[in-house]
């Protein structure tokens, strides 16, 4: 459980981090654009659109990875490493006895066979 907890906090970190990237690029009036050509002082012309897109499929892939493992994770908390996921132990057996129930009225209980 702490490893999905740790796994869910990097999972967070790099989808923040991929939509910031994604913003800063300047294709259509994103964030570089909105903040007077930022990218473009640091970066220099094109430096920064080649390092935005190169950033950006690198989170990509990351982005993908984390997901599969997530993934792996809640599947492996669901088939019992979690508490929600556990089936109690028993022996289950039909008995081939029909069910009963027992109703109380008027102070007694009065077994009720159930068809």
């Amino acid at each position: 459980m702490v490893l999905y907890t740790i796994a869910l906090i990097i999972h967070v970190v790099i989808c923040i981090a991929l939509v910031l990237i994604i913003l800063a690029q300047t294709s259509k009036g994103g964030l570089d654009a909105n903040l007077g050509g930022a990218a473009m002082n640091v970066f220099g012309g094109s430096g920064a659109s080649k390092f935005l897109k190169r950033w950006t499929q690198i989170l990509g892939v990351v982005f993908v990875g984390s997901c599969l493992l997530m993934a792996f994770l809640v599947r492996d908390i669901a088939q019992g490493g979690g508490v929600r996921g556990k089936v109690p132990e028993g022996n289950f057996e039909d008995t081939g006895a029909p069910a009963q129930q027992t109703e109380s009225g008027s102070g007694q209980t009065v077994p009720v066979t159930i068809p």
